[in-house]
């Protein structure tokens, strides 16, 4: 990801307009080429290069043009794609300890006339099983700029200056108060996809139907938070790239930029040429909710629980997609689970008013404590609604899908509503 300071934001009649690049421009390709070998050739799989000493060979070679911030972004990305630990095979802090307690005897004593840094040092080095040299190498390994490169994860010139170009704009989004996705022609898949994309980064969001296989998606932006505004701006930005797998599409952001706050409009779409910098797959459900679907597996209960499949529409206000559909075979009755990301009361009310409208009669909503973006969460909170603070708890879900099936004795799957868990 870029920061701030790694791009310069042109404004003109209210619109934002960002430096792309051309990703086939023969001479960026070649830029791209070079900073990739720096990064491969300082990589090693005992321990490479220093992270200073790669951070002055790519001072060396990206210099001061006027290409400067780019040949700069550009190694940030790759920077993002390395893995630095401290290569260290004794405690540093217990090294300089023994080599500083040493010294200062040294320098108290009456017998010698001057210090013997090297027999100091090997002093140090055989009461910790070293070789002299290494202790000049693990003495401040402890330090950022003393980690080595243990790994790269390399990518092609052509993929770096694509990713360039994605990230410019995420680093936009980061100060975004709101964001529209106007989405048409896709498949059912891809808007199940998409949508769940969204759940998955938690983002404020409602979604409407404005046809035939097309929507609008409204998203709050970080800046229109009242806390996590940070994080959330991540995901909001993260989102991004699952938009350019889509063929049909269109974001407006409002932003603001600066410190002076300056607000403008920045306009993406297929013409902008973003291209996808990842496959269209991934983990679409946060790891607390599939840790859910494991831990209720292991219970012993009737109800099975399964990845939920469908997009239901919701009165083209609004759209269903839930995580789970939970069975109970010996009554037929079946629950769909939906978990809510970031969430205000006033939004939670909403829902509920379109769920008991026109979504499925059986339907548990579950909103996290942790998630809530009220300056303060009223107590008055809908009944119908499971309240978990950080992890869902499986014996929770079951206790309320039990107390359905005691309320309900002969219920099938289309006769249950909204319930008080």
């Amino acid at each position: 990801m870029l920061t701030g300071d790694l791009l310069r934001v042109r404004f003109r009649k209210g619109r934002i307009h960002l430096p792309y690049i051309d990703d086939r421009d023969p001479d960026h390709l070649g830029v791209a080429e070079t900073l990739i070998r720096v990064f491969e050739e300082n990589a090693g799989g005992n321990g490479g290069g220093t992270r200073q000493e790669l951070d002055e060979e790519l001072t060396d070679t990206t210099g001061t043009g006027t290409d400067f911030l780019l040949h700069r972004g550009l190694a940030k990305l790759l920077r993002d794609r390395c893995v630095f630990e401290s290569a260290s095979p004794v405690d540093p802090v217990e090294l300089r300890r023994r080599i500083f307690t040493a010294a200062a005897a040294a320098y108290r004593s009456t017998d010698q006339v001057r210090i013997d840094r090297e027999a100091i040092l090997a002093d140090a080095a055989k009461a910790a099983s070293l070789d002299v040299k290494q202790v000049d190498g693990t003495f401040y390994a402890d330090l950022k700029e003393a980690e080595r490169l243990m790994s790269f994860k390399s990518c092609t010139p052509g993929w770096l200056l694509s990713r360039y170009n994605v990230a410019l704009v995420q680093a936009v989004l980061l100060r975004a108060s709101g964001m529209d996705l106007h989405i048409e022609g896709e498949r059912p898949a891809r808007y199940r996809d998409l949508f769940r994309k969204l759940k998955f980064f938690r983002l404020l969001h409602e979604i409407h139907q404005t046809g035939p296989g097309s929507y609008h998606v409204r998203i709050d932006g970080p800046i229109s938070l009242f806390k996590s505004s940070q994080r959330y701006g991540l995901q909001i930005a993260q989102f991004l790239p699952s938009v350019l797998h889509c063929e049909n599409w269109e974001i407006t952001a409002s932003i603001f930029w600066g410190a002076r706050r300056r607000e403008g409009v920045l306009k993406l779409s297929p013409d902008t040429d973003l291209k996808p910098v990842g496959p269209s797959t991934g983990q679409w459900i946060p790891e607390e909710v599939l840790w859910l679907e494991d831990r209720f597996s292991r219970l012993k209960t009737d109800w099975r629980i399964a990845a939920g499949s469908e997009v239901i529409d919701l009165g083209g206000r609004g759209v269903l997609v839930p995580e789970y559909v939970l069975t109970h075979p010996p009554t037929g009755t079946k629950v769909h689970l939906e978990f809510l990301g970031y969430w205000r009361s006033e939004g939670v009310r909403t829902r509920l008013e379109l769920l008991g409208r026109y979504g499925p009669p059986n339907l548990i909503l579950a909103v996290s404590a942790e998630l809530g973006v009220d300056e303060e969460v009223p107590a008055d909170m809908p009944g119908e609604v499971y309240r978990y603070r950080r992890t869902p708890v499986a014996r929770d879900i079951l206790r309320i899908l039990e107390d359905m099936v005691e309320t309900h004795p002969y219920a099938s799957s289309g006769t249950l509503d909204l319930f008080d868990p």
